[in-house]
């Protein structure tokens, strides 16, 4: 074990480095068993890993319409692949007020999920509220599940300051 007083931190150069990729697939080696998506080979993982110091993503919007053209609903899917594979984030799923309760985040979430496995993504998330019903309700019938993981977040909130 070295010692901490020898450990530096530095920013990667080299973004082929033998070493981190080493790294990376023994950490998607050892984290993998713990959920339940299908397990890759070492193999498989060195071959789709990297550290690219830049990504690229894609939005997809995709808008629900009435025979007339009037929007009444839209999906917003992130499409990027930092390194790991190509992910997918649902941003944001919204019907309009009086168009809820007629299947149309259903048949939304139907379409992201087409497009999200057409394009092979390795991981898939969204976020939303615990009360939210009707959004819990189209994520879970497209096929998401709540996570074993624990997320947590960070805010750039202003200091408060607090009584003295």
């Amino acid at each position: 074990m070295a010692d901490l007083d020898d450990v530096r931190i530095e920013t990667l150069e080299d973004h082929e480095d033998v070493q981190v990729r080493a790294m990376l697939v023994d950490l998607a080696l050892a984290e993998q068993r713990h959920y339940d998506h299908p397990e890759e080979t070492s193999d498989q993982l060195s071959e789709r890993l990297t550290t690219s110091p830049r990504f690229s993503g894609e939005n997809h919007i995709l808008v629900a319409r009435t025979s007339d053209g009037e929007a009444i609903g839209l999906c917003w899917v992130v499409l990027f692949d930092p390194g790991t594979g190509l992910e997918a984030e649902i941003a944001e799923l919204y019907v309009r007020p009086g168009e809820r309760g007629r299947g149309v985040a259903r048949n939304l979430m139907a379409e992201a999920m087409q497009l999200i496995r057409s394009r092979g993504v390795t991981f898939a998330c969204v976020w939303t509220r615990g009360d939210n019903e009707a959004a819990l309700s189209a994520y879970l019938s497209a096929g998401f599940a709540p996570t074993e993981q624990t997320v947590l977040t960070w805010l750039p909130l202003e200091e408060v300051e607090r009584p003295g």
